[in-house]
């Protein structure tokens, strides 16, 4: 029975972030990357965020779901298998039909809040907002920005792993540009126990009102790393599912 994760306190399909690697393997070829889920149970179409498209079929969504669809999830990972007869190209965009799906892995969804909603919430507190260790990519795709780091978690009187949360804050948007801050919480005072690991988040930036008219300038910014700035047209940052 094949199972679909979340990204968090075990990552072992991370790495090779909206890229796309053909491999011949016993004459299969394997396209891995983040998609954007689209349609609904259990007729889904799939979008990567390099653009090639994927339909799997009933049976293989079954399978990879336990019979249960997809449900709100928006943003996964995959390893898509597929022979080269299932692949058509049309205008340069490639769509692949009844592949096999492997390693499913769920990102973390979460919507942007502004500075007020953060500062009620009492999550921009000193104790409250941790620095991450390192960010190891950071992109926009199909409305959702996305990104994946490496980063402390806490661990209970147990040893438990306590799942952080990752806020998006808009601190700033004016014509064709917006600022962001992401607020990393572990919930728990810093000097508690923890771990490290990796994470990955997506955020829905697509319906954020940025005035003008031209590419959108997103400038993203968390605790303890330089601030990274994407430029991507409207119809990426306004997309419509």
């Amino acid at each position: 029975m094949k199972k679909i994760y979340f990204l968090a306190l075990t990552c072992a399909v991370l790495f090779g972030v909206a890229s796309c690697s053909l491999d011949d393997v016993k004459n299969q070829q394997l396209l891995s990357g983040y998609f954007t889920i689209t349609g609904s149970y259990p007729n889904y179409k799939l979008i990567q965020d390099n653009g090639t498209i994927i339909y799997p079929s009933a049976e293989e969504v079954n399978e990879v779901t336990k019979g249960v669809g997809f449900g709100n999830h928006k943003r996964i990972y995959f390893d898509v298998y597929f022979y080269e007869d299932d692949v058509t190209t049309t205008n340069d965009v490639s769509v692949v039909l009844n592949p096999d799906l492997k390693n499913g892995t769920y990102l973390i969804e979460s919507n942007p809040i502004t500075k007020e909603e953060a500062d009620k919430a009492n999550i921009t507190a000193e104790d409250s907002v941790f620095a991450i260790r390192s960010l190891q990519n950071c992109w926009l795709a199909y409305g959702y920005l996305n990104t994946i780091f490496t980063a402390d978690f806490s661990l209970d009187s147990l040893h438990n792993g306590i799942i952080p949360d990752a806020k998006l804050c808009v601190t700033s948007c004016t014509d064709n540009a917006v600022k962001v801050t992401m607020l990393y919480n572990r919930h728990t005072k810093k000097n508690t126990d923890y771990s490290t690991s990796s994470f990955g988040y997506s955020f829905d930036i697509s319906k954020l009102n940025v005035p003008g008219n031209d590419s959108v300038a997103v400038t993203f910014e968390t605790q303890g790393l330089k601030a990274e700035t994407i430029k991507v047209p409207r119809t990426i940052f306004n997309y419509a599912q």
